[in-house]
Parts: structure tokens; C-alpha cells; sequence
């Protein structure tokens, strides 16, 4: 006796297709661009040596303007007192300058250490031999490119409101008188303007280290240009060249004391917004560069 058996296969439940396995055998998952954000997160604050860079940054920036508050509050009370010998007034205009010149007083000297941190953000990959398994997982380097820039931008931008917002507690309880002033136009720009500074110092160093691949020479380029090149065209000034005076108001650290004074009445030079123009305008200059270079060269 024979059996038949009929098989439907219309009937039969339909399976996915599988996913492609990689040469390990594990199936690969799609990548996505928040997930290399949340990637490039955790390197990046994992990272001994950019912890150690913020904590430095933190307590240095808030122990200066601490100082500071404390010498001009001591000022402004002898004004406030009627005291003639008083180097500074008591009115609204000097209390804006006060709340300003406490809460953005070290962002001239941390400027170096926020492009520490934009080096370190590409280059300990190179250095540590992580960015060939980086490009591996994530064979698009457009997407790397970006999420480390808009990480470190994030880090820079929370570590800089940190800092002023420090600064600016500090001259409140130094000064109580000055909380009056704390939601002036001027104060307000004025804290903008250095948080924005610095985060665009933290992407200037960023595209300088992509084009380098470099710790060493990405921190010699960075302190080149907010610290030496002012000393340079200081000296040029003695030649009586009117360019060298030009020029220099448009040099980084310039432009950061611009932007942290706030948006104010200028006699001559860049205006704030100009000097945040300019500033983008330096960052541009480096950092389209290095996306072409990040995205053509080789990672070895």
C-alpha cells in the first residue's frame, strides 16, 4: 500500500529574509546615525584623559573668576559707599561689566584647553589604532566625521555653560546687588558669545587634528594661533603697517574677547556678530578640509 503526501506551499508560514552574516559569522544590524552619536558618545567621555581635561578646566575657570569676584566686589562695595579712591562705579552699566568680566574672565586662558580637548577628540583614535575599528563598523566616514564633531560640540558647549554659569554664582554671591543685571542684553550675549567661542575654538583644534592626525602638532597649531600670533602681531604693531593692526583684530583670541563682552556700541574693529561670523569663518577654514582629507585617506 502507498502513501501520498501532498505538500501545499502556499500554506507555509513565509520566514524573513535573512540577514547578511559577517565574515565572524554574527548577522550584521543596520547602523544608525544616532547610534554612532551614542558611539562616539561613550568614547569620548570615556576617554582618562578628556576627563581629566574637564575636571582641570572646571576648577581652574571657576578658582579664577572667584578671584576676580572677589576684588572687584570689594570695588564696587567702596563705590557703592561713596568711596572717592573707588576704581570702579555702581551703576547698571557697572554692573554688567562686573557679572562679565567674573563670569568670562578665564575663557581667554581655558581657550587652549578647549582646543586640548577638540585634539584629543580624533587624534587618540589614530594614536591608539581605535579608528580602524571605528571605520569598520561604521564604513561611511561621513557619518563618523560628523558625530564626532557634533559630540565634541555638545561636550565643549555643557562643559563652557558650566564655567559661566559658575562665574556667574560666584559674582552673585560676591555681589548680590548685581542680580539686578543678570537678564541684561549685554550679560546675556556676552555669556553666549563665550560659550559659543569656545565650542568653535573646540572645533577649529577638532579639524586641525583631522588634517594633522596628530596630538602633538594639533596642540602646536592651536597654541599657535590663540596665543603666539597675538604676541607676533603685538610686536609687528612697532612697524607702523596699518594691515598688522587689521589683521590682528581678526585673529581667534581677539575675536573671543569680542564675543565675550557682549553685544555693545563698538568704535572701531569687528562688532560681536561680525567677530562670530569670522570666528565660523576660521572654523570653516579647517574643518571642510578635513572632511574631504578624513574621508579620502587612508586610516593606517
Amino acid at each position: 500500500m502507498t502513501s501520498t503526501i501532498v505538500i501545499d506551499a502556499g500554506s507555509a508560514p513565509s520566514q524573513p529574509p535573512a540577514r547578511p552574516r559577517t565574515p565572524g559569522g554574527a548577522r550584521s544590524a543596520g547602523v544608525t546615525f544616532a547610534g554612532v552619536l551614542r558611539s562616539e558618545r561613550i568614547k569620548l567621555t570615556s576617554l582618562r584623559s578628556i576627563k581629566l581635561t574637564l575636571i582641570i578646566t572646571v576648577v581652574v575657570g571657576i578658582g579664577l573668576s572667584a578671584a576676580i569676584a572677589l576684588l572687584f566686589s570689594n570695588e564696587m562695595r567702596s563705590a557703592a559707599g561713596g568711596s572717592e579712591g573707588a576704581a570702579f562705579g555702581a551703576g547698571a552699566s557697572d554692573l554688567q561689566f562686573y557679572l562679565l568680566v567674573v563670569s568670562t574672565f578665564a575663557a581667554p586662558f581655558l581657550a587652549l584647553i578647549f582646543g586640548v580637548l577638540g585634539v584629543f577628540a580624533i587624534s587618540s583614535e589614530y594614536s591608539s589604532g581605535m579608528i580602524l575599528s571605528t571605520l569598520t563598523a561604521v564604513p561611511k566616514r561621513t557619518p563618523v566625521f560628523l558625530g564626532k564633531a557634533i559630540v565634541l560640540a555638545g561636550v565643549s558647549a555643557l562643559t563652557a555653560l558650566v564655567l559661566v554659569a559658575g562665574g556667574l554664582s560666584v559674582a552673585l554671591i560676591c555681589y548680590p546687588a548685581s542680580a539686578a543685571q543678570l537678564g541684561s542684553s549685554m550679560v546675556v550675549s556676552g555669556v553666549l558669545g563665550t560659550v559659543a567661542y569656545l565650542v568653535l575654538i573646540s572645533l577649529f583644534a577638532f579639524g586641525v587634528s583631522v588634517l594633522l592626525r596628530s596630538t602633538a602638532g594639533g596642540i602646536a597649531v592651536v597654541a599657535g594661533v590663540t596665543f603666539v600670533l597675538p604676541i607676533v602681531f603685538q610686536v609687528l604693531t612697532m612697524t607702523g603697517w596699518a594691515w598688522v593692526t587689521t589683521v590682528s583684530e581678526y585673529l581667534p583670541a581677539q575675536l573671543g574677547t569680542v564675543m565675550s563682552r557682549g553685544i555693545v556700541d563698538v568704535a572701531s574693529g569687528p562688532t560681536f556678530w561680525v567677530a562670530t561670523l569670522a570666528m565660523i569663518v576660521w572654523v570653516a577654514a579647517v574643518v571642510l578640509p578635513a572632511v574631504g582629507v578624513f574621508k579620502r585617506r587612508d586610516a593606517h
